[in-house]
């Protein structure tokens, strides 16, 4: 029986709420269309998420089965608290890690609350500066420049799609009794609906953080966090997320992760998804001589591992980002993931339907049947391949005194702040990095940029200078 079935029967069963949640499943108070009815919390019958011996035990059994894993913790904070708690897993107490400087965001705090020093992995670079992926030998010599690194922690796929080697990182991290952590946040979907591209908990990784709701049918903000191999302790990972972890779950968000992962036992839900992919590449392809590129041949060079291809980067010859994205929005009603400079992401997902595919293959007609000269594409340096210089550790950084200044102005000074696009959430400029005029040049041409103190305002908070 599923966990919504359950909590379905427990709110007909006629049982007089007199505990959480406040609204006591009171129609009069039920706004978001009869969900207040299945609102519970921990009463008998419901299992406990941080103590399960009963349904939802049985939701993160069957996790790990369809995942092979040693075990699976549902996450309800998303990834950002399987991140947490993986990283603190490993690292409490201040010991190192090695970690890719695309890292989201969420990485950077758990090394701030571990108080641990972050030797970078720098991502490859295409010949216009766009992120590739990580290689085992680039793992390797991280590991020799710090080998008392208690993890190293690896994003696969990227926002973009990229995927990293991860069987061979594996590898290279066990000879070292190193734990590998990937942050597969946009990944949930590997080992599923491409044979050829396998989970990163198949490919060795100790502990592998998933968003079921990126791509896969669960609500925002449901997740799993999965433990395999003898490096990392499945009850030390099970305390740490009982400190990131709300204590008052939503079962809501439980009963989704639980029907998801029933609806992943159906082969269909991919081979449906597979056959819209492939509508969408045939329609792009018709419509190269259109300068219509989906996954346009800077995205993916030949060199990398694998590339996502449920994830949609559309370009076209002659058209800045916004302004796809304004045509995409304006005359097909179609709201992309994230524009960049010259392209926008597009990321398709198990729920997709014939009717928006559809949409999306008559937006690539249009675009081909309106060509414009192409123009030399010149992408500024990513700052993700230089790697900065750490001129305080994190939590020094944003404890020490500060002061505002204009960006333009900050050349040299040491962050006391994140600056970041959002989304992905992948910080341009963090806290302790000394700042150049590369990162401030790249921050300038972002989209959405966003800081520690929310929107970007054209200043940035830098360590005091001391007198």
């Amino acid at each position: 029986m599923r966990l919504y079935d359950i909590l379905k029967q427990t709110s007909e069963n006629g049982r007089v709420p007199y505990h959480m949640p406040g609204h006591k499943r009171n129609p009069a108070f039920d706004y978001l269309g009869g969900t207040a009815a299945i609102d519970f919390t921990e009463i008998d019958g419901l299992d406990n998420l941080h103590s399960p011996e009963g349904i939802l035990r049985d939701t993160m059994d069957l996790a790990k089965e369809l995942y092979g894993a040693k075990e699976s913790f549902l996450l309800v904070n998303g990834s950002t608290c399987g991140i947490l708690a993986a990283v603190y897993s490993a690292c409490r107490g201040g010991k190192p890690m090695i970690a890719v400087r695309n890292a989201h965001k969420s990485v950077y705090n758990a090394a701030l609350i571990c108080t641990s020093p972050v030797h970078y992995l720098m991502p490859r670079l295409s010949e216009d500066g766009l992120v590739l992926d990580i290689t085992p030998a680039e793992v390797q010599r991280a590991i020799e420049a710090c080998p008392d690194a208690a993890a190293v922690l690896i994003t696969s796929p990227t926002y973009d799609g990229v995927i990293s080697d991860v069987a061979g990182i594996a590898e290279v991290c066990h000879a070292h009794g190193i734990p590998l952590i990937v942050d597969a946040a946009h990944g949930a979907h590997l080992g599923f609906l491409d044979e050829h591209i396998a989970s990163p908990v198949e490919c060795g990784a100790d502990l592998v953080i998933m968003s079921l709701h990126k791509t896969l049918p669960s609500l925002t903000q449901t997740g799993l966090l999965h433990v395999a191999g003898e490096l990392v302790d499945p009850e030390t990972v099970m305390q740490a997320l009982t400190i990131f972890e709300t204590s008052s779950p939503s079962y809501l968000f439980m009963a989704s992760i639980d029907g998801c992962l029933h609806e992943m036992k159906h082969p269909e839900l991919f081979a449906d998804w597979r056959k819209r992919l492939s509508r969408l590449y045939t329609e792009a392809h018709v419509w190269r001589r259109g300068g219509v590129h989906l996954h346009h041949p800077w995205q993916r060079p030949e060199e990398v591992f694998a590339f996502d291809e449920s994830k949609l980067i559309l370009s076209c010859d002659g058209y800045e980002g916004a302004e796809l994205a304004g045509i995409l929005r304006k005359q097909f009603g179609i709201e992309p993931e994230m524009t960049a400079q010259g392209y926008v992401l597009l990321m398709t997902g198990a729920g997709d339907t014939d009717e928006m595919t559809d949409r999306l293959c008559e937006a690539i007609r249009h675009l081909g049947k309106h060509p414009r000269p192409a123009v030399s594409r010149k992408f500024s340096a990513s700052p993700y391949g230089v790697v900065p210089e750490s001129a305080m550790l994190l939590s020094d950084a944003l404890t020490a005194e500060a002061e505002s200044v204009p960006l333009e102005n900050a050349c040299g000074r040491i962050s006391a702040e994140f600056v970041m696009p959002y989304p992905p959430g992948i910080p341009l400029i963090a806290p302790g990095e000394r700042i150049t005029e590369e990162r401030i040049a790249s921050v300038m041409e972002g989209i959405n940029v966003v800081t520690s103190r929310g929107a970007f305002d054209g200043t940035i908070h830098v360590v005091k200078r001391k007198k």
